[in-house]
């Protein structure tokens, strides 16, 4: 929790909603980050590992695992947000908390689409699908890939690019904003 917390910026009651369901719990033996993915039926079939020392930049996805059902949230309303990383989904949601749980949010775990694809099999209500993939090469290269797929199977895109880099940058950056003019006002 205090690598989410406090270094990542991660809101309390965004990152406890995610714990409270099981999606989110730290590996004993090496103190992972681990992000968990269910399938239809509730089962976990993916995990995601992301390295929480201060020197640590390891981040992989358990062999074994099953990308279509990476680490996502099943909301009721008809939009999807896509991202490259489960923290930059859980930056997103920070930022933007009002009514976050009626939405439905997924993690590539890189940059492939197999996760969007099955939320849209598994979710026939998702009529838009918001690309927040990261502001780099790779992630806006990604973006016009899946919305020239998601085009011609008739669905509505929206791209989102961060400021930065990516989606925890921006909220990093929001958060020391927004603790100077705390201080400035004192």
């Amino acid at each position: 929790y205090a690598y989410l917390l406090n270094k990542r910026g991660i809101d309390r009651d965004v990152l406890y909603a995610f714990a409270h369901a099981g999606m989110i719990y730290e590996c004993a033996k090496y103190h992972n980050a681990i992000f968990v993915g269910f399938d239809k039926n509730g089962k976990p079939v993916h995990a995601h590992k992301r390295g929480t020392g201060s020197e640590s930049s390891y981040k992989g996805n358990v062999a074994s695992g099953i990308p279509e059902n990476s680490f996502h949230w099943t909301g009721k309303s008809d939009k999807l947000y896509l991202f490259e990383a489960p923290i930059d989904m859980l930056s997103f949601i920070s930022m933007n908390k009002d009514g976050w749980r009626n939405h439905s949010y997924a993690a590539c775990c890189g940059v492939a689409d197999r996760v969007l694809f099955q939320m849209l099999s598994e979710n026939p209500n998702i009529k838009t699908v918001c690309l927040c993939l990261d502001n780099d090469e790779a992630g806006q290269a990604a973006n016009k890939r899946i919305s020239d797929k998601l085009f011609t199977q008739g669905i509505q895109t929206e791209i989102l690019v961060p400021t930065n880099k990516d989606w925890n940058e921006d909220l990093l950056y929001q958060n020391d904003e927004s603790e100077e003019t705390i201080c400035q006002a004192l």
